[in-house]
């Protein structure tokens, strides 16, 4: 759903997704894993990266981190996000994501 939104509306989305996953979590209606914690996981990054908050890393699907990694991209050249965003998600998913991937045997 993300990839068709307009880079210009992709923060207003995600913030309104975080709040009704919040929502579920509370009420119990399902568990913080799987695509929840991925969404609440790059929810959190964003509201970092606007605030100049450092988090910590966080592993997530290769599948995922290469989509959030190009949703980033997209919103760094919409002007939505600062040109360091990249770094900082490297950071926190690139580099997590690909050391899980050298530990599994």
């Amino acid at each position: 759903m993300i990839d068709k939104v307009p880079p210009e509306a992709i923060i207003a989305v995600m913030e309104r997704e975080a709040q009704m996953l919040a929502d579920d979590l509370a009420r119990g209606r399902m568990p913080l894993e799987g695509e929840a914690h991925s969404i609440l996981s790059f929810c959190h990054f964003l509201e970092a990266v606007r605030s100049g908050v450092e988090i910590s890393p966080v592993v997530l699907s290769m599948t995922d981190t290469a989509f959030y990694r190009k949703t980033t991209e997209r919103l760094i050249e919409a002007g939505k996000l600062p040109e360091n965003a990249k770094v900082q998600f490297d950071i926190v998913f690139s580099k997590p994501a690909l050391k899980s991937l050298s530990s599994v045997s």
